[in-house]
């Protein structure tokens, strides 16, 4: 029999709850323990707060909270609020586990009970740090491909929900704070989790689910803590269920934490990992080049609304010669905002958000020694050949020429090629202090007249003379190759 839904919406917050699938065999038959999920999740939003129904939910009830959306824009990465920060910024976050016994107020209808967290983790991975372990993998995931960090902290058992944590000006606990709870036993509602905002972010697991399955590093666990927590980023779900992007709203399996797709909602919001490096102060560096040699990053990205520019350093032992080539990467695929039935969506290119341009820097990090902007959007960018004069801190910049699309997020790759000049000993600088000045002056007019082996020899005739003065002056004031 259907169980109807029944839901509490807090004030002032947004959650999500996941529902489990009930997955049966061809006549009917529970599956056994082992297969407890090999169904999927079903989740959709409704005011400011988000369920998720097991596949086989009636069309009816699904359509009712559907109808519900009341307050989530139809551009699917924005959202009802992000972590305090500018746009396309990582966040610090904190997070913390309250102590079990804590009262945990009814977040979906499922009324207050009380938080057994660490009990759950005791039973379902063999101890408390075992489990903080899947938390903090599934959260470095997420840092992975924006740059946020996540660092747990104590908890000081404050009441949940309404005890803000300290990037919205709280003390004594995370910003985010998990807790379990019984909701409704096993396979029914997995989790939910709460929007970003003064009090939001939180998310409470069902104590009862098989989260102990091993299969696949605890892929099953690991996928609902990451989908919940992109929630708690400020993610909204994305239709048709095609079983490719971890924020459908059927839970997958089939893959491991973010997608093409989710990851470019996360950096539109909250840059990649390389953020914040819009100026040359601020630059990512890329390496230090004694010799020939390259380097390359993956899946960075500029966001289509903000003018957003990225840049990147290399330190040269010597002069040299520079290539790079910035590609963008993307695919064509179907995506939309949440619906009733989740199975409509418009056709997104993700390689052809920006028309990106290229722009190589001297060591003033204003002086552009080459730049490209030749191609169209989707096409690579390169410049090849570029001389670096000197030794020195040199910069490559990545920004947009022209948006194509909007709210989303142009994901690159960066890779360069290094060139490096031989480095001759200057045999003018008798100190070996880099530069040719007084001293060494000093110390070829103390071995004036000479003869013999001696460094002030600069022609190597075995007499220092006034041949030997006339090189040494000639390069004063520089230390030069000969």
């Amino acid at each position: 029999m259907q169980r109807p839904l029944a839901y509490t919406v807090l004030a002032g917050t947004a959650a999500i709850a996941c529902f489990a699938a009930v997955a049966t065999t061809h006549n009917g038959a529970t599956p056994a323990a082992t297969d407890e999920h090999a169904g999927q999740v079903m989740c959709v939003e409704f005011d400011n707060v988000a369920a998720c129904f097991a596949p086989g939910t009636d069309p009816m009830i699904i359509k009712m909270v559907s109808d519900a959306i009341q307050s989530v824009d139809n551009s699917r990465y924005q959202t009802t609020g992000r972590w305090p920060g500018s746009a396309g910024t990582p966040v610090n976050l904190t997070y913390s586990f309250p102590a079990d016994g804590l009262s945990i107020p009814s977040g979906v209808g499922e009324g207050t009970g009380s938080n057994s967290i660490n009990a759950t983790m005791t039973s379902r991975f063999g101890s408390v740090a075992a489990g903080k372990a899947k938390f903090a993998q599934a959260f470095s995931q997420w840092a992975a491909h924006t740059g946020n960090t996540y660092t747990e902290v104590s908890d000081d058992n404050a009441p949940f929900f309404n005890s803000p944590g300290p990037l919205h000006g709280g003390s004594g606990r995370g910003d985010i704070r998990i807790a379990a709870k019984f909701i409704d036993g096993g396979s029914g509602i997995l989790a939910y989790n709460f929007f970003p905002g003064s009090t939001g972010g939180d998310m409470v697991i069902d104590q009862n689910e098989n989260w102990g399955s091993s299969f696949n590093d605890f892929r099953f666990f690991r996928n609902t803590i990451t989908h919940e927590h992109g929630h708690g980023m400020g993610l909204l779900h994305v239709c048709p269920i095609q079983n490719n992007k971890l924020m459908e709203p059927f839970l997958a399996t089939n893959f491991d934490g973010p997608q093409h797709d989710d990851i470019r909602g996360a950096q539109f919001h909250y840059g990649d990992r390389f953020e914040p490096n819009n100026n040359a102060g601020s630059a990512t560096f890329l390496g230090f080049f004694d010799m020939d040699g390259s380097a390359s990053e993956t899946s960075l990205s500029i966001r289509t609304t903000s003018g957003d520019t990225d840049f990147f350093s290399i330190d040269m032992d010597n002069s040299g010669t520079l290539g790079v080539t910035v590609t963008p990467t993307g695919l064509t695929y179907t995506q939309g905002p949440q619906t009733g039935s989740c199975n409509t969506g418009s056709s997104t290119n993700s390689l052809t958000q920006i028309d990106l341009e290229l722009t190589v820097f001297d060591t003033n990090g204003t002086t552009v020694l080459a730049s490209a902007n030749n191609t169209n959007a989707g096409s690579s960018e390169s410049v090849s050949g570029v001389v670096l004069p000197a030794a020195g801190t040199y910069y490559v910049s990545v920004k947009s020429d022209t948006t194509i699309g909007s709210g989303a997020a142009q994901l690159y790759n960066i890779s360069l090629s290094v060139t490096v000049d031989e480095l001759v000993a200057c045999i003018a600088d008798l100190n070996g202090d880099g530069i040719v000045d007084t001293a060494d002056l000093g110390i070829l007019l103390n071995d004036f007249g000479g003869h013999g082996a001696l460094a002030s020899d600069l022609n190597g005739d075995m007499v220092v003379d006034t041949a030997d003065l006339g090189i040494l002056l000639g390069v004063f004031g520089t230390c030069t190759t000969m």
